[in-house]
């Protein structure tokens, strides 16, 4: 498996293969010292992996709830642990662990000592595919996700196959919509190439999934260095999101997978790309075909019209009108600002009530 790297704005970032997590820490030179910011169900489900970490004499923190410790006094704690044992600017921050973690790990090393080195190890399909490239870091403050942040590369990224087998099925298709997101706005033959190997991604076979993590990967960070702050090009990696960000919102009080709400508000947008008469029937209808062959469980994803609508009339990226990233064709998706909220409202209430039955 080829490295890769692509350029941000500060530095070049490194992507690292592998499929063994005994090969990551050959990959860590030596040369400073670490903090380590782990989360504690990876070092439980990869004890050996834990136990070399330890033997590097690497400051560890441990993070035993990665979404709930997301916030100002985890990093604050982190930080006076690092200051205590003297970590300076030549030093570095490690994030082992999902979205929230990267994250979190990400902020800390951006506001240490106004910055110091960082390298993620991102272990669910999700972070590997989406929150470990682009440079975004950031911690809930109160009820509302990353709302502190900052953007921030790391030094060099290393993506472990080991890591996604203690996964279990739907947080594994958790991080698979991003694939599947990166597919559908790129290339015909890309998603072509995912329904060939259907059989052998459910079976997890480490070098087809390393090799769709790196063209996935690949996609994201060619976008994200044209278009680093998201002003232009950089949108159409929301396809599906506007709509997934309402499905979120009206499941707060029990919330859902990241990647099942966008898979629902991807086939919304496919539905309302034909409606609008941006796709055509045949291309929709193939497209759903090949997202529906994966098997995403939405039983306890609750679906209400009105309280969708509402999250999306107020979603951060909406100026005047609703901001949409529809689709003309795959690997053509298209900006749509929506000003007849009456319109999309209908649409909303019928796709629910046809998707239930």
């Amino acid at each position: 498996m080829k490295n890769l790297v692509f350029n941000s704005e500060e530095h070049s970032v490194k992507i690292s293969f592998v499929n063994r997590t005994k090969k990551i820490c050959e990959l860590i030179q030596e040369d400073r010292k670490y903090c380590v910011i782990l989360d504690k169900k990876i070092s439980s489900l990869h004890a050996a992996f834990h136990e070399e970490l330890k033997s590097k004499d690497f400051l560890i923190f441990l993070i035993d709830e990665p979404e709930k410790q997301k916030n100002i006094h985890t990093c604050l704690e982190v930080i006076n642990l690092m200051q205590k044992e003297g970590l300076n600017r030549n030093d570095a921050v490690i994030g082992i662990g999902g979205g929230a973690i990267t994250d979190l790990a990400g902020f800390v090393a951006s506001s240490y000592m106004r910055g110091i080195t960082y390298f993620q190890i991102p272990t669910s399909l999700l972070a590997q595919v989406d929150a470990s490239i682009g440079g975004k870091t950031g911690i809930n403050y109160g009820n509302i996700k990353n709302f502190i942040g900052s953007f921030y590369n790391p030094s060099e990224i290393i993506i472990c196959a080991e890591f996604l087998q203690s996964l279990n099925q739907q947080d594994f298709l958790n991080g698979f919509s991003e694939v599947l997101k990166h597919c559908i706005i790129t290339s015909k033959e890309s998603l072509d190439k995912l329904k060939n190997l259907a059989g052998e991604i459910q079976n997890r076979e480490s070098n087809i999934l390393l090799g769709l993590i790196e063209q996935s990967i690949d996609i994201k960070a060619q976008v994200v260095t044209k278009d680093f702050k998201e002003k232009g090009e950089r949108k159409f990696l929301n396809f599906g999101h506007t709509f997934a960000h309402g499905i979120e919102s009206i499941n707060h009080d029990a919330p859902i997978l990241h990647g099942h709400a966008v898979l629902i508000g991807m086939l919304m947008a496919l539905d309302y790309s034909k409606e609008l008469g941006f796709l055509s029937r045949n291309s929709c209808q193939e497209i759903k075909d090949i997202i529906c062959s994966f098997s995403y469980d939405f039983s306890n994803i609750k679906l209400d019209a009105k309280g969708i609508f509402e999250a999306m009339k107020s979603d951060k990226k909406n100026t005047k009108a609703i901001n949409l990233i529809l689709l003309k064709e795959v690997g053509q998706p298209l900006l749509f600002e929506e000003t007849s909220n009456d319109n999309l409202q209908k649409f909303i209430t019928k796709f629910i009530d046809d998707f239930k039955k």
